[in-house]
């Protein structure tokens, strides 16, 4: 690739300072219909004409059959192996510093070699960094303008685990590396020129942080395509609830549905089923399949087959970060959903109207009857969601959103490197 970095004096009209830009995006794991963020701003950005070079870490060969998926949307894509037991051991090393883990468990000579070389090589017009676990590939001080994607305040997601995990070791933990990210996660933001997350709370939380920090919200879309509704209303009393289970936020909460609110369910509707679907659940988990209507199925190969089979979607997440995908991701299927509120924090939802919102075990399992009791409540609530979803989770708004981000840091870059030549 050849070309010419565009520095910019901010006076341009908007379009003009957007047009059509080379982007080299950089990520801590490989962008797929998994990583679905930085998978989508890929495919928006490609299909509104932006030029995108990729470099991520993988740490499994099987990742690299997800490679066909995003390698049509990108001039190029180049992957560095960074294998897990390096990853532990790192965070080994790292362990007594003030380093996060986070970091530490993504440190690569490797990747840190082949970023500084695509910045050799090739003129960039951005550089968009995804996540706290790939903030430190970009060094300071570098006369190119830089995006962090940061998705969520991780700090203030850490604090939340220290306060909530169920064991001593656990909070402890979690403690040590919330006091770390403290520290870490603000240094490495204030880097970059632009910084991105998913909600207006985790915005608050970084500016706490780091008040300086200039940071924009653009929240998660949806493949509204891709996941799209059936026929029909399921009449069966099926309950299902979606993530990766290793998760604590995600373990938590499917305990919580499992222990407190499934019992009550099933006393007012005894064929009531549960389907917990994700990949890795622990021990504790698979141990809830034993009888009582509920299924742990692992890993799906798509989430779509469990959601069509269920009658309502539950997401009873007591703590967590960002937006919930799995919400949007149900709603945009024309399922109902019942959520706890912080579930719901990052969404301009309406109780009763988009979805219903209980926390409390009680109203929680109430809520669910009522969806599969009433027809028509879980039409309503199925149609509402998918029409909230299309108009405030498109993933084209979101790229148009995030070009605006970049023209702000290529304004700012600019700025920053005349302040530099004048010194």
């Amino acid at each position: 690739m050849t070309g010419s970095r565009r520095i910019l004096t901010g006076n341009e009209p908007l379009w003009g300072r957007i047009g059509r830009m080379r982007i080299l995006f950089i990520a801590p794991y490989l962008p797929s219909l998994i990583r679905v963020r930085p998978f989508n701003f890929i495919k928006a950005l490609a299909r509104r004409e932006h030029r995108i070079s990729l470099l991520c870490l993988v740490q499994s060969r099987n990742e690299v059959n997800d490679l066909d998926h995003v390698e049509s949307y990108c001039e190029k894509v180049e992957t560095v192996y960074l294998h897990r037991m390096r990853s532990i051991a790192n965070c080994l090393v790292y362990s007594p510093f003030p380093v996060s883990l986070q970091a530490a468990y993504c440190f690569s000579s490797r990747m840190n070699e082949k970023v500084t070389q695509a910045l050799q090589d090739h003129q960039f017009d951005v550089v968009h960094l995804e996540h706290i676990r790939a903030a430190h590939f970009l060094r300071s001080g570098m006369d190119v303008a830089s995006v962090f994607d940061a998705v969520d305040c991780i700090t203030s997601l850490y604090e939340q685990f220290s306060q909530h995990k169920p064991s001593w070791l656990g909070r402890w933990t979690s403690g040590v590396e919330y006091r770390k990210l403290r520290g870490h996660e603000p240094k490495e933001a204030s880097k970059f020129d632009r910084v991105v997350v998913t909600s207006r709370k985790d915005k608050e939380d970084l500016q706490e942080l780091a008040p300086a920090l200039s940071v924009d919200v653009i929240s998660n879309g949806v493949d509204m395509e891709y996941f799209r509704p059936s026929d029909g209303i399921v009449e069966t009393a099926s309950i299902v609830f979606s993530g990766k289970m290793s998760y604590y936020a995600n373990e938590s909460a499917a305990t919580f549905l499992c222990d407190e609110v499934m019992p009550r369910v099933k006393a007012s509707e005894p064929g009531a089923t549960l389907t917990i679907a994700g990949s890795s659940p622990s021990k504790r988990i698979q141990r809830y399949a034993i009888g009582h209507g509920i299924e742990v199925t692992g890993h799906v190969p798509d989430m779509r087959v469990c959601l069509r089979n269920a009658r309502v979607a539950a997401c009873p997440v007591s703590v967590g970060a960002g937006v919930q995908n799995k919400v949007l991701e149900a709603m945009a299927m024309g399922k109902p959903v019942v959520a706890t509120s912080k579930a719901c924090q990052a969404l301009s939802v309406v109780d009763g109207e988009h979805v219903l919102i209980a926390d409390q075990q009680e109203d929680f399992a109430e809520a669910l009857v009522r969806i599969i009791r009433d027809d028509d409540l879980a039409g309503r609530l199925g149609r509402n969601g998918r029409e909230y979803v299309d108009n405030n989770h498109n993933w084209n708004e979101k790229a148009r959103q995030l070009e605006e981000t970049y023209s702000e840091a290529i304004a700012s870059a600019g700025a920053r490197v005349r302040g530099h030549n004048r010194g």
